[in-house]
């Protein structure tokens, strides 16, 4: 990984040959853009992103619109990899990703009904599907675009937050070594930040289903800072890194476990339980 993110940063042209190649590879792309912008700038940023966005253009113009998730997806790490260059805040930069991709999932049910209403009738056969096959019987309820949008929104913020990390971290790999690690360890909302996410999560949370996984979307913020809060005791307490393994583990496959991980993270904004922990004597 550290050679490849060498090969990024050795000029303009290595640079857009990875995002404009990345597109077929996951999160390498956006990993390239957001990499790039956060160690030149907005313009060099802005000429790789130019790359990245090239193989979607291309597939936008032979009439396949799906591309435009990954057009979404390019412009709103880059701005939040802009973001998190100005003001190197984790905090931020998470908020820019929610905000970007609501307004994108809002113009792509503006601009493209036709891919959204495809979407819905391939999430509607699925959906059956699991209803015809399920024992005892389970009620799924009926898709919708309002559905739909959330769900693309949810995924194109968290791959957004992935290919962020990962651009960041390559950063502190060959610049600032062990910077990512304490930078993202110290990730905690401010009280109206973590006010704002989870009243929206939760207002959410409370509506119809098809409204309901909006809450994925605007609870993201409070998801990562609760990763960071563990990444922190652990690293405080000096546990081993197959604690984190059953983390990622129980936070993969259990969803009651999230819904924890964002009240807890919630509830650090006022309580700081980073700071109260003691760490490891030596």
């Amino acid at each position: 990984m550290r050679a490849l993110a060498e090969f990024i940063m050795r000029g303009r042209a290595q640079a857009a040959a990875v995002a404009l190649l990345g597109h077929w590879i996951p999160l390498l792309s956006p990993a390239t853009v957001a990499l790039v912008t956060l160690r030149r700038g907005l313009a060099d940023g802005a000429m790789v992103l130019a790359w990245a966005l090239l193989p979607a253009i291309v597939f936008m113009a032979m009439g396949q619109q799906n591309a435009a998730l990954a057009i979404i997806g390019a412009v709103s790490i880059f701005t939040a990899a802009q973001v998190l260059r100005q003001s190197a805040s984790w905090q931020h930069a998470l908020m820019g990703l929610v905000a970007c991709n609501t307004l994108g999932a809002v113009v792509l049910g503006v601009t493209l009904p036709e891919l959204v209403d495809k979407a819905v009738a391939a999430l509607a056969e699925i959906m059956a599907a699991i209803t015809a096959e399920a024992e005892p019987p389970l009620v799924l309820p009926e898709p919708n675009a309002t559905m739909v949008l959330g769900l693309l929104a949810a995924m194109t913020t968290l791959s957004g937050a992935m290919g962020l990390i990962l651009g960041r971290w390559w950063q502190a790999v060959l610049y600032n070594p062990g910077g990512f690690g304490t930078e993202f360890r110290a990730l905690r909302l401010t009280p109206v930040a973590a006010l704002v996410c989870m009243i929206a999560a939760v207002y959410c949370y409370q509506q119809p289903a098809t409204t309901k996984v909006w809450a994925l979307v605007f609870a993201q913020p409070l998801l990562f800072a609760g990763i960071a809060l563990v990444h922190a005791l652990v690293a405080k307490k000096g546990m081993g890194v197959q604690w984190l393994v059953l983390f990622y583990i129980a936070l993969i496959l259990l969803q009651p476990f999230k819904i924890l991980l964002v009240i807890v993270a919630f509830g650090d904004t006022w309580l700081d339980i980073r700071g109260r922990i003691k760490p490891k004597q030596a």
